[in-house]
């Protein structure tokens, strides 16, 4: 009769000494560390003879940062809606490789540049 109770002491000592749970430790959730971030969409230079202007905002009223040569790929991160151009409203986001952000208007880029792929800024 001693043995059960023996057992049954030492196993409430057990419980009660072991460790309890911690939490874990905080896990970065954000879309881009679960890889699910939007990605660049890499579209071309269409609809102009040399060049297209990046301009620093949605419009043709915002300075030029960049000139676009025609045929050459840029990686779009989203468009915004600005000042429309041969009917074409939307202006695609350029990161230029040396850090500094350009629109070119949607009428300039091919048609990989849609809004869907793109997604608004």
């Amino acid at each position: 009769m001693k043995l059960p109770t023996l057992s049954l002491v030492l196993s409430s000592l057990l419980l009660a000494s072991s460790a309890a749970p911690t939490d874990p430790e905080p896990r970065d959730t954000s879309p881009e560390a679960l890889g699910l971030a939007k990605r660049s969409v890499s579209c071309k230079i269409i609809n102009v003879s040399k060049y297209a202007n990046c301009r620093a905002g949605p419009g043709t009223n915002y300075e030029v940062r960049h000139r676009a040569p025609v045929g050459n790929s840029y990686n779009f991160v989203c468009y915004k809606k600005g000042e429309c151009y041969q009917g074409n409203c939307t202006w695609d986001k350029i990161i230029i490789d040396s850090g500094y952000v350009c629109y070119v208007n949607g009428y300039f880029t091919d048609s990989k540049c849609s809004m869907a792929a793109l997604g608004k800024c």
